[in-house]
């Protein structure tokens, strides 16, 4: 399947999602998805009324292409219906989209639509994932009315095709609040570009968290405000009004509430700052007066509020860092990381005041502070084969072990250490693993007889941050799955991943979304690449490990290594 975008479909304003085409080889190819383009860059486009003695694959045809509406409206598609039709027609609670389309007129007056490269969003925006064949035939009753062909039965959903959509709409993120309301947490949705932008952010936030996020994150907007009262944008300041008792709510909560609205409003160019008012009164956060900042609530950056993205390695056995650019040279880290430990895998944490590293054997690990007062102590760990480690911020040091049963997935926080079932990844045969920083997601690949899989799990946990399980992993889709075979993985954002397979003497990068909709970059080197170094900090370079020598894929930016550096890592 090529790649596919999805939207959210609000009560007035239609939001649609769309499949795009990516090359195998060749140059970088971007996709922008950050921002919306600014309102006036759509152009309008109105649909033309039903032709007069048009045909049922024609009507059909006609209501299709109506649904391409700019600005989006569902009116001119019900001109295609009958009256009564037209009245029924609910495409709200799904969202179809199509890479190409055939009609066929299966026997009068019935036609039938087959769309090739299809899959779906639901009611939230969410993507849930290809079409089966059956899934992507839509069947339509036609009925004459006065003289002329209408849509007498339609299915009650939108169908869009993928050029229409992504000129139309912005990949997007609703920011909620893991269990200890200490970091916010992305999830991915679609939305339109334009003037109703902001509008279909807050009302997409205000949803709150599907059912498959209980335990993983939670909302502190108010939960009788599942539709903001109003959202209007005037010279910058977005104002927000939601409905509840401003009484019922504490300092700490309505922190979180600016920060929820802060950072996905922030993703609006046309907003600088938020008012916010429940039910008319207004909200003041201590430090901003009744107007906040888009920039604010930094503190509770999904990154860390000590992101960085200066480099770590090891050099003999030893823990150094550098910048990574401009030939800076990799100097020794604070404390006894600065002595080799014959270890392996080293990974920092992302406050840069710790760091782990699995012993040489692969059966134990080490940790210890990044201070000239640091010690190396030795964890609670006995393992068989362990992976490279991960750290999430709640200081979780993530670990995965393998044996004769498979992968056992576990976590080491102070002396204690803490396994945690996920199935679809306890005792399979994981060959890496990441776990986000806000401590949501676990990602694994897991070796194959014939090809490699790439999986997502949603970790749960109590409101003390107690992690108490994983959900079921999902499969994340990517076009070589039949014959994929993963040299490493790494974050390049706090929802995506990039993928790179080692073909030859070609080494192809696949960017994956963890919402499962399969994503459009996708870029090669020519080289023999052995690992990736990645971080989810936007400002981070993505690295290829080729030899001695970090080549960065997207800049064609090349960074020599000493030949006595190896495991080259950023924080987190």
């Amino acid at each position: 399947m090529r790649s596919f975008f999805a939207v959210v479909l609000a009560a007035v304003v239609l939001l649609a999602s769309a499949c795009s085409s990516v090359p195998d080889s060749g140059p970088v190819q971007r996709v922008d998805l950050a921002a919306p383009a600014a309102p006036g860059e759509l152009i309008p486009y109105n649909p033309g009324a039903p032709r007069e003695g048009a045909s049922p694959g024609e009507i059909v045809d006609g209501f299709l292409d109506a649904m391409k509406a700019t600005p989006m409206s569902t009116a001119y598609a019900r001109r295609y219906l009958t009256t009564d039709a037209a009245m029924n027609w609910a495409p709200a609670g799904r969202t179809l989209v199509y890479g190409e389309r055939s009609t066929h007129a299966v026997s009068s007056p019935q036609v039938s639509v087959e769309l090739e490269d299809a899959g779906w969003i639901d009611e939230r925006g969410v993507w849930r994932g290809a079409l089966g064949a059956s899934q992507a035939i839509l069947d339509f009753e036609l009925t004459r009315t006065r003289g002329e062909w209408r849509i007498s039965s339609a299915p009650n959903t939108l169908v869009v095709d993928e050029d229409w959509f992504l000129s139309h709409f912005a990949r997007s993120s609703l920011y909620y609040v893991e269990p200890t309301g200490r970091t916010l947490v992305p999830e991915p949705i679609f939305a339109p570009r334009g003037a109703s932008y902001a509008t279909t952010l807050v009302s997409s936030l205000l949803s709150g968290p599907g059912e498959e996020e209980q335990g993983v994150i939670r909302s502190a907007l108010p939960a009788a405000a599942d539709e903001p009262r109003s959202v209007d944008v005037r010279d910058g300041v977005a104002e927000v009004d939601l409905a509840g008792d401003l009484s019922d709510f504490s300092s700490e909560d309505l922190q979180l509430m600016g920060a929820q609205l802060a950072w996905t409003l922030r993703q609006d160019a046309s907003v600088e700052r938020i008012r916010l008012t429940i039910d008319g009164e207004p909200v003041v956060l201590p430090g901003y007066g009744d107007t906040f900042n888009v920039d604010s609530g930094g503190g509770y950056d999904p990154n860390g509020t000590s992101a960085r993205v200066d480099l770590y390695a090891l050099r003999d056995g030893a823990l150094v860092t550098s910048t990574g650019e401009n030939g800076d040279p990799w100097v020794p880290v604070l404390g006894g990381w600065a002595d080799s430990h014959g270890v392996t895998d080293v990974a920092v944490d992302a406050s840069n005041s710790s760091a782990a590293a699995i012993t040489a054997d692969r059966t134990g690990v080490l940790v210890g502070k990044l201070a000239s007062d640091g010690e190396i102590t030795e964890a609670p760990v006995r393992g068989t084969r362990l992976l490279r480690p991960s750290w999430d911020l709640a200081g979780r040091l993530w670990l995965v072990d393998k044996d004769s049963t498979g992968a056992r997935v576990m976590y080491v926080d102070g002396d204690r250490r803490v396994r945690v079932a996920i199935p679809g990844v306890t005792g399979e045969n994981v060959t890496r693993f990441l776990v986000s920083r806000d401590g949501t997601r676990f990602v694994a690949v897991i070796d194959g007889l014939s090809s490699d899989r790439i999986v997502v799990s949603r970790l749960q946990a109590t409101s003390k941050g107690q992690i108490t399980s994983g959900t079921s992993a999902v499969l994340l889709p990517h076009p070589d799955s039949a014959t994929m075979r993963v040299t490493d993985i790494a974050w390049t954002s706090p929802t995506t991943i990039v993928a790179v397979q080692q073909i030859s003497s070609t080494a192809l990068f696949q960017s994956v979304s963890l919402d499962g909709a399969p994503s459009g970059e996708r870029y090669t080197l020519s080289d023999r690449v052995t690992g990736v170094v990645g971080s989810p900090v936007a400002s981070a370079r993505l690295y290829a490990v080729s030899g001695t020598t970090l080549l960065d894929p997207l800049d064609r930016f090349d960074l020599g290594m000493p030949s006595n550096i190896s495991d080259v890592t950023y924080q987190g």
